[in-house]
């Protein structure tokens, strides 16, 4: 068997390594910008002007594709009135997303809208019930009242000074009477918001359930 000298073997791997095609790595992609100045002219760069930041430019691959659009600073006015929007369209898809939460209790709530119109009712009967002994107690404080101012007219009639504690009670009295009066003037106006939420929301769940029976139907 034929041997190489060790020297020559070490020349020929040195050289096959050099022959052989090296895997290169993949080349990194770069980044390009275009934009337009203040004429209106377009411009591709590898670097962007700071001057062209406040206008938008788009960031582009190697083929000329727009990866990312960056759009123009904001003007402090514009940048309030987006901040405005932003507010606005957010409260707008709160309120859409109660709905939607309100909607579906109502419709687990009640299976049909017979159901929904008794517990209508059994609300309303307690409003009025409510409004009923306000009115009764308003009529015991209003008597009160009028036998305190009576009595106060007695004692004036007569010549007599009306002490202190009748002036006091008429007072307190009529501060009472008062209450009593904001109370009841509150809970009718309570029992009317009712009636109008109620028939509102008695039309609701029947459109929902006309939707969902509409869309359970099957297609001819």
């Amino acid at each position: 068997m034929r041997r190489f000298p060790s020297s020559l073997l070490i020349t020929v791997l040195l050289t096959c390594g050099l022959c052989a095609p090296a895997f290169a790595e993949p080349p990194t992609p770069t980044t390009h910008y275009r934009w337009k100045d203040a004429s209106g002219v377009v411009h591709f760069s590898d670097t962007i002007p700071s001057s062209a930041l406040a206008g938008g430019y788009d960031i582009v691959d190697d083929e000329g594709m727009v990866v990312r659009h960056i759009g123009r600073e904001l003007t402090p006015a514009e940048r309030r009135a987006a901040a405005a929007t932003a507010a606005r369209e957010a409260v707008v898809k709160r309120e859409s997303q109660q709905r939607r939460l309100a909607d579906s209790q109502m419709l687990a709530a009640y299976p049909t809208d017979k159901d929904l119109e008794q517990s209508q009712q059994a609300q309303l009967r307690q409003i009025e019930a409510d409004i009923d002994t306000l009115e009764t107690n308003l009529r015991s404080q209003e008597d009160s009242l009028t036998e305190l101012l009576a009595h106060a007219a007695d004692l004036e009639h007569s010549g007599q000074p009306i002490p202190a504690y009748v002036n006091r009670r008429i007072a307190d009295q009529r501060q009472t009477v008062n209450d009593e009066r904001a109370t009841l003037a509150q809970r009718r106006a309570d029992l009317a918001t009712a009636r109008t939420r109620f028939a509102s929301q008695l039309e609701r769940y029947r459109a929902l359930r006309a939707k969902f029976r509409s869309a359970d139907d099957p297609q001819p």
